[in-house]
């Protein structure tokens, strides 16, 4: 089964598919991706735009692998992390039988959970946190 978390950032959504994971399932994750292609010492969500970058891409091939292999597999959990999906994105994640969880836990806890990320990255977080409450 695929379940696709969203949520704006600091909402929980890592937490979320953490506590419901099995061994062995597939977990695309940005930050778990931009954590594995930059050096053992860096910190979750303290990394720069290069890093991001690359993540960004290696995340949309990865999901688009997902949905390819997780057809037809009833053995293994298949975890997407998507922060805002447009309704054409959320369209596409149910037209391949993903189910959508959204995560929402309300503006001030996101900021509040914020204070607790790297300062470098809390600018970018703030801004979409920011944007994503402004379209709601």
């Amino acid at each position: 089964m695929i379940t696709v978390v969203t949520g704006p950032p600091c909402s929980g959504k890592s937490t979320y598919c953490e506590e419901r994971w099995e061994p062995g399932d597939v977990v695309v994750d940005m930050d778990r991706i931009a954590l594995a292609i930059t050096t053992p010492d860096a910190k979750p969500h303290d990394y720069d735009e290069v890093v991001r970058s690359i993540a960004r891409e290696a995340r949309q091939a990865a999901v688009k692998k997902t949905f390819t292999v997780a057809q037809g597999d009833r053995y293994r959990g298949y975890w997407i992390i998507h922060t805002d999906p447009s309704p054409d994105v959320r369209a596409s994640y149910r037209a391949m039988s993903g189910r959508i969880v959204d995560l929402n836990p309300g503006r001030d806890v996101c900021l509040k959970r914020l204070e607790e990320r790297p300062k470098a990255n809390q600018a970018i977080a703030r801004k979409v946190i920011d944007e994503y409450y402004a379209r709601r």
